[in-house]
């Protein structure tokens, strides 16, 4: 009996309006910040992984600023699964930096290009979570009828 193999793709991203999107202009910073992190890590020393993992937190908190600005008007069932995937968020970023941390501890061993891969796979991981987080707000939005759907 042949096996079925299904590949696996996040749902896409609304079709709305984005002008005047924070959020999804801020999620976009993230994901180019943790793009940054991926294309300049393997050139930098350890001490300059730092500078990228900033810019990838400062990047972070803009964008769960913007979202509390609109949460308030957001439905309140809406409100916890948001919630919920900041402090995903929040934890990512913290796993982030761990693996920074241990990515800088071991840049002379053996070690070295495992951790970077693990640095890569908590940036990537953040950068998934925070899509997870535009479509959950999308998705409030819509419910709310606070937003235009693009019809092309």
């Amino acid at each position: 009996m042949p096996v079925l193999q299904q590949s696996i793709h996040p749902a896409p991203t609304a079709n709305l309006d984005r002008t005047d999107d924070t959020v999804y202009s801020n999620v976009m910073d993230l994901v180019r910040a943790v793009l940054q992190l991926k294309n300049e890590i393997s050139l930098l020393p350890p001490e300059g992984y730092i500078l990228v993992v900033k810019n990838v937190g400062l990047s972070l908190r803009k964008l769960i600023g913007s979202v509390d600005e609109i949460l308030p008007i957001l439905p309140a069932a809406s409100r916890t699964e948001i919630e919920g995937t900041q402090k995903l968020l929040n934890k990512d970023l913290a796993d982030l930096i761990n693996k920074m941390r241990l990515a800088q501890q071991n840049a002379v061993t053996s070690l070295s290009e495992e951790c970077k891969r693990q640095m890569l796979t908590a940036s990537h991981t953040l950068a998934v979570d925070a899509k997870n987080l535009l479509d959950a707000v999308d998705q409030a939005k819509v419910q709310a009828n606070l937003v235009k759907l693009c019809l092309e």
